[in-house]
């Protein structure tokens, strides 16, 4: 990914590129936005303004990027900041959606796409607690396998999950874009991972 020409960041960005180098992943404070783009429309969440502060870890098993969605203007400050987790991965095969409540990036507004229906995986406790999306049932039970389900119920998870062939869109509502959040997002990305490599 080759980096915008903008140098503006937000702030706390300085925080994010120690945490970066300290870890050995690639840092770049404004990231190309194509790549980010490329995963868009998104199912449940918003598509916003700028993607800053990207950090790329390389593993046998996949590429995670964690970055900070900018909702707003460069220089004005947004509702609210947040983190968000993508990975390229083997095993997901199947596309589907889950939310849990609205958080802030909830996507209300489908003006290029229609949302894909909502759909209940015949799982009382995860039917009870997740609102999920996808094309059929026989496609979100794929998409959200028995694990990944417990997982995430266990964990009480509260956010967006957004499933695609060969990767995911990671979004956990209330984690800041602080050392603290990229790390939580990033393990949270390895643990839905491990879901899909080992289904048992």
């Amino acid at each position: 990914m080759s980096a915008s020409t903008s140098r503006w960041t937000p702030p706390g960005s300085q925080t994010i590129e120690y945490f970066a180098r300290a870890r050995g992943f690639s840092y770049e404070a404004r990231p190309d936005e194509r790549w980010f783009r490329h995963w868009e429309p998104h199912d449940t969440l918003v598509s916003p303004e700028y993607w800053v502060n990207s950090c790329t870890e390389r593993t046998p098993y996949g590429i995670f990027v964690i970055a900070e969605p900018w909702t707003a203007g460069e220089g004005l400050e947004p509702v609210d900041r947040a983190v968000v987790g993508f990975a390229q991965v083997a095993g997901p095969t199947r596309r589907a959606a889950m939310r849990v409540g609205e958080p802030f990036l909830t996507r209300v507004a489908f003006l290029e796409s229609p949302p894909p229906p909502q759909v209940k995986l015949d799982d009382p406790e995860w039917d009870a607690s997740m609102t999920t999306f996808a094309r059929s049932a026989d496609d979100a039970r794929a998409a959200f396998p028995p694990k990944l389900r417990r997982l995430l119920c266990d964990r009480n998870f509260r956010g967006h999950l957004e499933i695609r062939q060969g990767g995911f869109v990671i979004h956990h509502e209330g984690v800041p874009p602080t050392a603290y959040g990229y790390e939580l997002t990033l393990r949270i990305a390895h643990d839905i991972t491990k879901a899909f490599i080992f289904p048992q």
